[in-house]
């Protein structure tokens, strides 16, 4: 006997869940401190405008979050892959010189803008 089975049937047999029929649920924490808080904000922001399997990426993230598993950095990182939205900081170099060696230079440089 050949049974035809749905896609949705296969999924909750394989991995456990309903398709895409079922809405995954936003997660909430009790004793949240400011960075988690933070966080939290943010993960609640991305989670209200995402697809049902971004957001069970994003219940997965904040729960490995709570429980310490991963850092803020990796969390953060991992929240902005899809959107391109991570801002990375750019150390640039700031040359400085001492008030003397300044004010040398810059009687160079008029010196020779008066006799050009």
């Amino acid at each position: 006997m050949i049974r035809i089975f749905k896609w949705g049937d296969v999924e909750r047999y394989l991995f456990g869940r309903n398709s895409m029929s079922e809405t995954v649920e936003k997660l909430s924490f009790d004793g949240m401190d400011f960075k988690f808080m933070a966080a939290y904000n943010q993960y609640s922001e991305k989670f209200d405008g995402a697809e049902n399997e971004r957001q069970l990426e994003l219940n997965d993230l904040i729960t490995k979050l709570h429980s310490k598993e991963i850092d803020y950095d990796a969390f953060y990182a991992a929240m902005a892959t899809e959107d391109g939205d991570r801002y990375e900081f750019h150390r640039t170099k700031i040359s400085t010189s001492r008030k003397f060696a300044y004010r040398k230079n810059e009687r160079k440089v008029d010196r020779i803008k008066r006799h050009k």
